[in-house]
């Protein structure tokens, strides 16, 4: 948004109003005095006028380790949500950068930056998905390559982009997917009548979940791309119990 328009509507002010506290001086983002009122300013661009601020909401990252049994939601009437885990004043604030069912445990990323959430789950965007997968019997070099091909997705009419597939044994594996189709997982193996019985989200894109993030944990992070630009830090929270 332009930053004449932030700072009027924090002030209720006119423009000529805006005007003269932009050409006095008194105007600063991020530190720094602006005296183009038209220059654009991001949500998490820190605005003052004189000793008053304007704006100063700060980036949140965040992993969380989710349980199973816990919703991939902000409210849920019936169930625990992953907002519930994160105990902190700013936990509302959040909304989910992708989804993981209830009976699927792992690594998901919350964030109040809709640009970061988009760059995760925009299809065009290609990012992976890697699922640890456990099924009720051999999974057959058949069902390997079609999915290293791609799996035709009835309900959506489309076939999936090609995944990549390390088997771990005869009943499990490492599967990155490159879409978040709903049940995207189990579907694929169902096509080969399949049960996946445990199902486990390692890693999105280069993000993995560490090893030292226990079920039900978050923390908060930098994301690579903000790394030396980001005014907060990386700082390590425990969930509940």
């Amino acid at each position: 948004m332009r930053l004449d328009r932030v700072v009027g509507k924090w002030g209720g002010w006119g423009k000529r109003r805006v005007r003269e506290k932009v050409e006095a001086g008194v105007v600063r983002v991020n530190g720094a005095r602006e005296r183009d009122g038209a220059r654009q300013v991001g949500a998490f661009d820190l605005v003052e006028v004189g000793d008053e601020v304007v704006q100063d909401r700060k980036a949140r990252y965040v992993m969380l380790h989710k349980p199973l049994g816990v919703v991939s939601a902000t409210v849920d009437e019936e169930h625990e949500t992953v907002i519930d885990l994160i105990e902190a004043e700013w936990a509302t604030e959040l909304h989910l950068a992708g989804r993981l069912d209830r009976f699927t445990s792992g690594l998901m990323v919350l964030t109040n930056d809709s640009q970061y959430s988009e760059s995760l789950t925009t299809p065009e965007e290609k990012v992976g998905k890697r699922y640890l997968v456990g099924t009720d019997r051999e999974i057959p070099q058949e069902a390997v390559n079609a999915f290293e091909e791609g799996v035709r997705l009835e309900k959506e009419q489309v076939t999936s982009a090609p995944a990549l597939v390390e088997m771990i044994s005869p009943t499990s594996c490492r599967l990155t997917i490159y879409e978040g189709k709903h049940h995207q997982v189990k579907r694929m193996f169902a096509r080969f009548e399949i049960k996946v019985t445990t199902l486990h989200r390692e890693a999105i894109g280069d993000l993995e979940l560490p090893d030292d993030l226990e079920l039900g944990e978050w923390r908060e992070f930098v994301p690579e791309y903000l790394v030396g630009r980001s005014r907060g830090g990386i700082r390590w929270v425990r969930g509940p119990e």
